[in-house]
């Protein structure tokens, strides 16, 4: 596969960098042919396209993972034996956010409002549903179900839940393309993601733990030749424990600092 050549998994442990500029590579592909072959839902089948392309590569980076913690398993701590690998994923997901952030302001609006059409109706349902009634607890449930779809579709398909930080990436970078284009443009792109940043980096954080923890079980269980696994599997309910706390923390910051 492309993506082999261009990335190695040892490569996306050891520099963050290149696993960010793939995010980026692979968003803009995405677009391209979303655009290019699909006039009716092209945001949906972005999302898909982006999955497709990196799905193989997020589970071939899960299980060398997996295998490497069970080696280091009674010399590491807990952040040296998962450290590596949060970053990898924040990463790719920040290049795929920044690509599509980019894109929504800088393609022309119609294009950007088609291509990006099913997240900014997204994002309108959801300051509809955060409008009225208990608003931490209203974002929290609904934040914690994000978390619980990410990690069980990571234990049920591997890397499954790429998909859902795929949607979640190009839902945010609407979010900042809306704010961007409103106060100016591009220039404005930098003071957009710092709007979104103080909450969103926890509850973005939240899903990527969520579906790292998720993947780590499910490769554990395929390879059904884990030394390791019920550490494996204590170590990825550690995993779970801090994204409910980085929910809670981000609902707060959310409700209480920003105020939306």
């Amino acid at each position: 596969m492309v993506l082999e050549r261009l990335v190695g998994v040892k490569e996306a442990l050891k520099n963050p960098f290149k696993t960010f500029f793939l995010g980026i590579f692979i968003s803009m592909i995405a677009l391209f042919i979303s655009y290019t072959m699909f006039t009716h839902s092209t945001g949906l089948y972005m999302t898909i396209i982006i999955t497709l392309a990196a799905l193989p590569f997020m589970n071939r980076l899960l299980r060398y993972e997996e295998k490497e913690d069970e080696s280091i398993m009674e010399i590491s701590t807990f952040t040296e034996r998962y450290g590596d690998i949060i970053i990898a994923y924040i990463a790719f997901f920040s290049g795929m956010t920044l690509a599509m952030s980019a894109s929504f302001v800088l393609l022309p609006g119609t294009i950007s409002e088609k291509v990006f059409h099913e997240q900014i109706t997204e994002i309108n349902i959801i300051r509809g549903k955060f409008e009225f009634g208990n608003k931490f607890i209203e974002i929290f449930m609904n934040n914690l179900s994000v978390l619980m779809i990410s990690f069980l579709f990571s234990f049920l398909f591997g890397c499954g839940a790429i998909f859902i930080l795929a949607w979640n990436a190009s839902v945010l970078a609407s979010a900042i393309g809306l704010v961007s284009k409103s106060y100016g443009g591009v220039k404005a792109l930098p003071s957009a993601v710092l709007m979104f940043l103080p909450h969103g980096s926890f509850e973005i954080g939240a899903y990527l733990i969520g579906a790292i923890a998720g993947g780590l079980v499910s490769a554990a269980f395929t390879r059904r030749k884990s030394l390791k696994f019920w550490q494996i599997l204590r170590d990825s309910f550690k995993l779970l424990l801090v994204s409910f706390v980085l929910l809670i923390i981000g609902g707060v910051i959310e409700t209480v600092v920003i105020m939306i």
